[in-house]
């Protein structure tokens, strides 16, 4: 069964209330919501996980760790998933919500986006990079969310199979 699974592989509840940055939401942390194992609150953390790995900012375990205390969704996976973004995966992340944005808005005068001047020229990228983030980050999130949804209901009619046939 797919919570099995998960609990085998994510980290416990206290592995994660040792992460300093999430000292702040100091008893939020105790709601049993956030650590069920059930197939909304997992694919809502995933949607949730993905979602903010897409977006270009400080601090995303952080905003992670809100969204599934308040949406009541698994708080390990959200704050494992925000992972996806990280040092070797955010250049050609951040580039092609770029290039999404720049579709979107198709701006007079595009700047070249490169990593060089990036900062340089934030102000005339960031509407074009944020608008990319959110479109990718809630594509991408959808479809981690019903692709997870999806397996955990196969999964489980597999097992109830399984175990009916052997009787």
């Amino acid at each position: 069964m797919p919570r099995k699974k998960l609990k085998k592989i994510l980290p416990t509840h206290e592995k994660v209330k040792e992460q300093r940055y999430l000292k702040i939401f100091g008893k939020f942390l105790q709601k049993n919501e956030i650590w069920g194992l059930s197939r909304r609150k997992v694919s809502t953390g995933v949607f949730i996980g993905v979602f903010v790995a897409c977006l270009p900012m400080p601090f995303q375990m952080i905003l992670a760790c809100l969204l599934a205390i308040v949406l009541n969704a698994n708080l390990p996976i959200s704050f494992a998933l925000i992972f996806i973004s990280n040092p070797i995966t955010m250049p050609p992340l951040f580039y092609f919500e770029y290039q999404i944005g720049k579709l979107i808005f198709q701006p007079e005068n595009p700047v070249e986006f490169n990593f060089d001047s990036m900062y340089d020229n934030f102000e005339q990228i960031a509407l074009c990079l944020w608008s990319g983030a959110i479109v990718l980050g809630v594509i991408s999130a959808s479809i981690s969310m019903y692709l997870v949804s999806f397996i955990w209901i196969k999964s489980v009619r597999k097992n109830r199979k399984n175990k009916n046939s052997s009787k």
